[in-house]
């Protein structure tokens, strides 16, 4: 494809929101992204950009991509906003990409935001919750799920997890070293909301959500940024060798004309056809195989799609990948190094920038720059993976580290 990653910066997540203007904390991360990439503002030629608020109630961010063209006062041949639910800024490095390999452009800032509202709905009069709530809840899950009011996609993946540990024989105790695992990674992780070591039990002693998940079993909402900065191969030889580079070696997507649980066919339940699709297509692209992979950063949002995200890419047999945690291989030292950021359950969950932080802390480990945080032994190619709704559509990326 010939497209590289020239710089990536990921900002730590918090629980609240910034504290300062959200276009303060997108020239932030751009500014860290433009210094790990050394070079000038002056050097990019397109921009793309996510919301600033994903799935945002009432608020509107229409011209977003203009205004904060405006903001940075560039002048740029690309300036767009990209959104399709979780793998918004997986698809926005899509877009960042085509534009590389086109010729357009030889250098394009990918910046992913999202800052969590502290509007109370009670504070809404009732109008604006019935327009800018309800609606957006019918227009999300449907006009069949959205009348038992549903307002969070929890109950969905509760009912996958739990087909899922029926039809494998997943016991409780085995699934809480997901949560375990994943804490592990976070403690060597600065920017990582959760870093307090857990134990098994520590799991079920939580508060209980949506049988079979626990608290610690689900990601955390969180604010956070991330910028990725994409070259062309013209840019990059034009520079010469300065560290180790790192090349996007294929890319897969898919999507299925679903929302969240469909109701107009069969559902399987936990078992997704997109992203066995879009990983199919991106190790096709590739021409490498799934132990060709070093480390992953997967968008496992929960404990039990965790494990059918890995077995549906194809690292493990269904029902088994639940084992590697539980025995300890998908850890720092490991042949594959599951989500080194702590993941999603761990690490945080601003949707609309996860993907550009499982992306920037990939390009990390393939530059071996990830400290405490880096993989053990080989460390030369990974993969990335988003997906939107209930695992209807998928993006999967496999990166390489180079000299």
């Amino acid at each position: 494809m010939n497209v590289y990653v020239a710089g990536a910066f990921y900002k730590e997540v918090v629980k609240e929101r910034f504290g300062v203007p959200y276009k303060d904390v997108i020239l932030e991360v751009l500014k860290k992204a433009l210094e790990d990439a050394e070079v000038s503002a002056d050097d990019l030629d397109g921009m793309v950009f996510t919301p600033p608020v994903l799935g945002s109630i009432g608020i509107n961010y229409f011209m977003h991509a203009h205004h904060m063209g405006h903001y940075l006062g560039k002048e740029l041949k690309t300036e767009v906003m990209v959104e399709n639910g979780g793998s918004t800024a997986a698809l926005a490095i899509r877009y960042g990409m085509l534009e590389i390999i086109s010729g357009r452009c030889n250098l394009v800032a990918v910046i992913g935001i999202d800052e969590r509202s502290d509007r109370p709905l009670e504070s809404m009069d009732f109008n604006h919750f019935i327009y800018s709530v309800a609606m957006s809840q019918v227009n999300l899950y449907g006009p069949y799920d959205a009348l038992y009011g549903i307002g969070a996609p929890i109950p969905y993946y509760a009912m996958a997890g739990q087909r899922y540990m029926y039809e494998h024989k997943v016991s409780r105790d085995d699934l809480n070293y997901v949560a375990v695992r994943l804490r592990e990674n976070a403690s060597r992780n600065p920017k990582a909301l959760l870093r307090e070591l857990i134990t098994p039990d520590d799991v079920t002693r939580s508060k209980e959500i949506c049988p079979p998940l626990y608290l610690y079993d689900c990601s955390v909402f969180a604010s956070g940024a991330a910028c990725v900065i994409l070259s062309s191969e013209r840019f990059e030889k034009s520079r010469g060798n300065r560290r180790r580079r790192v090349q996007i070696r294929g890319y897969g997507e898919y999507h299925t004309p679903t929302s969240f649980l469909p109701s107009q066919f069969e559902y399987s339940g936990y078992k997704s056809k997109a992203v066995s699709k879009a990983a199919q297509e991106a190790f096709e692209s590739a021409g490498v195989g799934r132990s060709d992979i070093d480390v992953a950063e997967i968008y496992g949002v929960f404990s039990t799609t965790e494990l059918t995200i890995l077995e549906d890419i194809g690292f493990f047999d269904e029902g088994k990948s639940v084992y590697a945690f539980k025995e300890g291989k998908v850890g720092i030292d490991s042949s594959l190094y599951v989500d080194p950021t702590g993941g999603r359950i761990a690490f945080g969950h601003p949707a609309g920038a996860t993907p550009l932080i499982e992306f920037a802390e990939v390009v990390r480990q393939l530059r071996g720059e990830a400290g405490e945080a880096q993989k053990k032994g080989k460390c030369d190619l990974g993969l990335v993976q988003a997906e939107h709704g209930m695992l209807n559509g998928a993006v999967v990326f496999i990166l390489e580290g180079k000299g």
